[in-house]
């Protein structure tokens, strides 16, 4: 799924518009609408790549709030329409293991992935969404 993003291209860059692609929805995801995307301190921190050598481009972001546009065909706690929230998923990002996105633009499972500040994301329905 190709996604409106804000990206920021180089080390300091400030975010300019960007198109990432998002992975296909498997069985246990949903897919969120994003309408609000938080941008923290260690966001910052990392675009600026003061704590270590970060990927770019790089978008931000791992807060968000929006509306459920999918759900995966094994999905029973939401449906399309509900409006859902996705908090600092730090520590249940890394033990889940299932999520396409980590703030930085960080490896995960070995690939590259985006932040929140985009137009949607797919994301594990078990894994810090309420």
């Amino acid at each position: 799924m190709t996604t409106a993003a804000y990206a920021a291209m180089s080390a300091g860059a400030p975010l300019e518009p960007y198109s990432i692609e998002r992975r296909s929805l498997r069985p246990h995801d949903v897919c969120i609408d994003i309408a609000y995307s938080g941008i923290c301190h260690s966001d910052i921190h990392q675009a600026r790549e003061e704590w270590f050598t970060s990927l770019f481009p790089m978008v931000p972001g791992h807060e968000i709030a929006g509306v459920v546009c999918d759900v995966g065909s094994d999905v029973t706690k939401f449906s399309v329409g509900d409006r859902v929230g996705v908090g600092q998923s730090g520590k249940q990002q890394h033990t889940c293991g299932t999520s396409d996105s980590r703030a930085g633009g960080q490896p995960h499972h070995g690939n590259p992935s985006s932040g929140r500040a985009a137009q949607a994301a797919c994301r594990r329905s078990e894994c810090s969404l309420t």
